[in-house]
């Protein structure tokens, strides 16, 4: 299956990732032939392990198995050993598992975009706010509601 030149230059930098950290010290051995991945949960909703794993396997006789959840929990399945491979989305979260020597190396792969939706009434004034940082902190000063899943994912410790 030939690839666009786009996904071609994902699956070229994912399959250099995988390779790099499966053959790096990583819990699985070359006579295994698998790692696991731990990944969020948006990661594996996007579609993409589906469209590159298939073809990662055949290039390479490595076996990836998935297991989605949130950062914090994927981070914790790394630092248990649980897991060869951590795809997450919180930099400094991810910056100190590597910092700690639960990490080889922090690669960035893709990135996402919050949208932040709440009342007409603004009552933290966040309105046209284009930063999501700074509005999140007016939320919290001005003690306005905010509903958070509270899984220890990336969305939650932003």
């Amino acid at each position: 299956m030939e690839l666009p030149v786009l996904n071609r230059r994902l699956f070229t930098a994912i399959a250099i990732i995988l390779t790099f950290l499966a053959s790096s010290g990583a819990s699985a051995s070359a006579q295994e032939q698998s790692i696991v991945v731990a990944s969020t949960t948006s990661t594996r909703d996007s579609g993409l392990f589906d469209h590159i794993l298939p073809l990662f396997t055949t290039r390479t006789g490595i076996e990836v198995r998935v297991v989605a959840q949130g950062t914090g929990q994927a981070l914790d399945a790394g630092r248990r050993g649980d897991a060869d491979v951590v795809f997450v989305h919180a930099s400094a979260q991810e910056e100190k598992f590597v910092q700690q020597g639960f990490g080889v190396r922090r690669f960035d792969v893709m990135y996402n975009d919050f949208v932040l939706i709440g009342p007409r009434s603004d009552p933290a004034g966040i309105k046209g706010s284009p930063d999501i940082a700074v509005a999140l902190i007016s939320i919290q000063s001005k003690k306005a509601a905010f509903v958070s899943r509270g899984d220890k994912s990336g969305t939650h410790f932003a």
